[in-house]
C-alpha cells in the first residue's frame, strides 16, 4: 500500500510535469514567428505595448503633435467636467433605488420610475464617452487612427 504522503508527492510531480512548457526553442534568442521584425515601411514594433494585437504602428499617443496634445487635453478636461456631474447624479439615483427597494411594501411604480431615471443618466454617460471617441478620431491623422482604433476595438466597454 502506498503511503498518503507518497501519493501527494507523486500527484505534485505529475502536476509540475503537466504544467512544464513543452515547446522546443531554436535557441535562446529565437522569437516566435509572429514577432518577426516588421519591414521598414510599417513602423516600429514596441513589445511593451504589444498586448494581443499585431499592430506594428507607433502608439497614437507617442505621435501626437504639440497642438494635438493641447487639443486632446482640452477635450479630456471637458469630458471630465461633464462626467463628474453625471457620475454624481448616477450615484445618487442608484442610492435612491437601493433605499426604495429596502422599504417594506416597496412601491414598484416608484422604483421603476427611479430606474428609468438611472438608466437615462447611464445613457448620457455612455453618449458623452462615445462622442468623445468620435471627437478624438476627428483630430487624429489617418496613421494615428490605426493605433487608436485598435485600442478602441479592444475595449470591453467604455468605463
Amino acid at each position: 500500500m502506498i503511503m498518503p504522503h507518497r501519493i501527494l508527492t507523486i500527484a505534485m510531480a505529475a502536476t509540475l510535469l503537466a504544467l512544464a512548457p513543452c515547446g522546443v526553442s531554436a535557441g535562446p534568442d529565437a522569437q516566435p514567428e509572429h514577432h518577426e521584425t516588421p519591414s521598414a515601411n510599417t513602423g516600429s514594433h514596441d513589445d511593451s505595448a504589444h498586448k494581443s494585437s499585431h499592430n506594428f504602428t507607433d502608439h497614437w499617443v507617442k505621435t501626437l503633435s504639440g497642438d494635438q496634445r493641447t487639443h486632446v487635453d482640452m477635450m479630456h478636461l471637458a469630458l471630465d467636467r461633464e462626467l463628474v456631474i453625471l457620475k454624481a447624479q448616477e450615484e445618487l439615483a442608484q442610492k435612491q433605488v437601493n433605499t426604495l427597494v429596502a422599504r417594506d411594501n416597496a412601491p414598484g411604480k416608484m422604483i421603476n420610475t427611479k430606474l428609468d431615471e438611472l438608466m437615462g443618466i447611464k445613457k448620457q454617460i455612455l453618449s458623452a464617452r462615445y462622442n468623445h471617441i468620435l471627437e478624438m478620431r476627428a483630430i487624429l491623422t489617418p496613421a494615428q487612427r490605426i493605433s487608436y482604433d485598435m485600442e478602441t476595438l479592444g475595449f470591453s466597454g467604455v468605463k
